[in-house]
């Protein structure tokens, strides 16, 4: 029976994290997502006190393998690779998975930063659309004529008033 040994990562995002175990080989059919922790299974089938939230089954691994299991904690997941795996599921093996894991996870945040900024472009936009009206609206019941300019972005409003 082989002892888990487990190291803290700074993993913190499932979605990286499964992104990365599939570039590595271990896509969706090979991966087992839980939101409760489950047991994992030893080399001779036998259910260890170990649980982890994403598990890759020892069939996925090697006959003579255990169930690799990454558990879910607030700091990031915590890997769980038995001393037998560690040969081929060592620190080489979770580097190559850490750099994967800060490849999509610098892909997600830029994703995310870019939707940010045109949401807050989209709410700029509708923020000088509605002080364009309420200039319009004002101006108009004040006796003005309003002109207006644009220029890609940018809106020049003029106020004409005729006195004779």
């Amino acid at each position: 029976m082989s002892a888990y040994i487990t190291l803290m990562t700074p993993m913190l995002d499932r979605e990286c994290l499964l992104k990365a175990l599939s570039d590595l080989g271990f896509g969706p059919q090979k991966v087992e997502v839980h939101e409760i922790p489950t047991q994992l299974m030893g080399y001779q089938g036998d259910s260890r006190s170990e649980v982890a939230n994403i598990i890759i089954r020892k069939k996925h691994i090697g006959l003579s393998s255990n169930d690799i299991g990454f558990l879910a904690t607030p700091t990031g997941y915590k890997s769980i690779i038995s001393d037998f795996d560690r040969n081929n599921y060592g620190n080489s093996w979770m580097q190559n998975l850490g750099e994967r894991y800060k490849q999509h996870e610098k892909v997600k945040l830029e994703k995310l930063a870019e939707e940010e900024r045109m949401r807050l472009d989209e709410e700029r936009k509708q923020l000088i659309e509605v002080q364009r009206r309420s200039i319009h609206e004002r101006a108009t019941k004040l006796g003005y004529q309003v002109k207006e300019v644009r220029d890609g972005d940018a809106i020049r409003l003029t106020l004409v008033k005729r006195t004779y």
